[in-house]
């Protein structure tokens, strides 16, 4: 395992890559012993970068049984980033015995909403296809994601089934994952609408359809038999406030959800989880253990 000045400083690399360019550089880095990494493309087409995988695992195999999978989904307010910037994480848990995953997506540069959603739920049928490649358990997936991350992780984890988020692409397999590991993700873009007005990442048509703000919340879909999900989230955050994670979690009470934590940041802003690594990280750790081990 990295220690965890390490993974600090990666965090704030990827912190600061966020407000660069669009794409991250195609850098050269160090693997740490033992450990591969491979770049997969699960989408064709335009945009090439957007339809990367990278995959991290133990070079040497030292068992027939398969690994848990966690695909880590980086944030950028859906218009910056790149799966570089949550390769670390990958690295990270390929040495603590999983196959991890880093996935981009097209940005809405690229394309608008819901390209997106589609893109990381076709990555993750990708991934059931090719798991057995690098020894991974399709059964056994769970998704972290950061910010605008989270936000593809919860409806990966929360909409399954529905049509309207879903590719032609790798139809064999479905999307389903075991848990999600959401942090300081955005649940609720009816109200967010409400608050600040015209939403700047969507198109002008999305800004006026209430349905579709309905159809990209994940509050939409709460329900009593969804799958283990964890929200961590900062209670001093100003870029997505609080009332997304009190909200959901509201919801979540109020239908019986027995699956579902809520860890809140005292005094914590949208950074927290990078900043605080050495509180944040050994919460995830567990969260993943318990779920997938």
């Amino acid at each position: 395992m990295f220690p965890f000045t390490k993974v600090f400083l990666l965090s704030i690399a990827f912190i600061s890559s966020l407000f660069g360019k669009r794409d991250a550089p195609k850098d050269n880095f160090s693997l740490p012993d033992g450990i591969s990494y491979e770049v997969l493309q699960y989408r064709e087409g335009d945009h090439e970068r957007a339809g990367q995988i990278g995959i991290a695992y133990k070079t040497k195999k030292t068992s027939d049984k398969k690994l848990p999978i966690v695909v880590f989904i980086h944030g950028g307010g859906w218009s910056k980033g790149d799966k570089d910037g949550m390769r670390y994480q990958a690295i990270r848990y390929a040495q603590r015995g999983y196959l991890a995953a880093t996935i981009s997506y097209r940005l809405i540069s690229e394309a608008p909403l819901p390209s997106c959603i589609l893109d990381v739920k076709q990555a993750i049928r990708f991934l059931k296809k090719s798991a057995t490649k690098f020894n991974g358990d399709p059964e056994r997936i769970g998704v972290q994601g950061y910010s605008a991350g989270a936000h593809l992780a919860l409806l990966i984890g929360l909409t399954p089934e529905f049509d309207k988020f879903k590719s032609s692409a790798y139809n064999e397999f479905d999307s389903t994952v075991q848990c999600v590991f959401a942090v300081a993700g955005p649940t609720d873009f009816s109200t967010r609408a409400e608050k600040r007005g015209k939403l700047k990442f969507l198109t002008e048509e999305q800004n006026n359809n209430p349905l579709f703000l309905k159809e990209i919340s994940p509050l939409s879909y709460i329900n009593k038999g969804q799958i283990p999900i964890f929200i961590m989230h900062g209670d001093k955050d100003s870029l997505v406030p609080a009332y997304n994670y009190q909200f959901f979690n509201k919801k979540c009470q109020e239908m019986g959800v027995a699956n579902f934590e809520l860890h809140e940041f005292k005094e914590g802003g949208h950074m927290f989880f990078f900043k605080h690594s050495k509180k944040t990280l050994p919460i995830m750790d567990r969260f993943f253990d318990k779920s997938l081990k």
